[in-house]
């Protein structure tokens, strides 16, 4: 290779095998990034805090697709999604007083964690945790 030969990059001329390489490693962070996305799929035990203070344990199963999530709140279906650690969950609830509600859940993953506060239908808020069980 002639020292005249090889790519042009901000006004600097690099040889083919270090551009080789700096295409290599830019390619390998992007991989290393997506792989270490977070995945909530999986079972999960709820728990969530009322504002009486109660707590109530019940088993939630999550399925992503991207930043897309579904699953199960118990017997209730759920959607939501996941922006890097930013999750927001929804789900319908019959109180049996005033009828169906939507609880709303927003809140943070920290690994096999997640923690948030929680809309009860516009009536009432309260915290929620979540904690990983497979």
């Amino acid at each position: 290779m002639s020292p005249k030969s090889g790519v042009m990059f901000e006004n600097h001329r690099i040889r083919a095998p270090r551009a080789v390489r700096l295409v290599t490693a830019v390619i390998v962070m992007v991989m290393a990034g997506a792989a270490f996305a977070a995945d909530v799929s999986g079972n999960w035990t709820l728990t969530i805090s009322d504002p009486l203070g109660r707590d109530t344990d019940v088993p939630m199963t999550l399925e992503q697709d991207g930043e897309a999530l579904t699953g199960r709140v118990g017997g209730s279906p759920l959607e939501g999604t996941i922006d890097d650690n930013e999750i927001t969950m929804r789900y319908n609830v019959d109180s049996g007083q005033v009828g169906v509600i939507t609880l709303t859940y927003s809140g943070t993953l920290d690994g096999d964690a997640m923690r948030g506060d929680v809309d009860f239908g516009g009536f009432a808020g309260g915290s929620w945790m979540a904690v990983r069980t497979d």
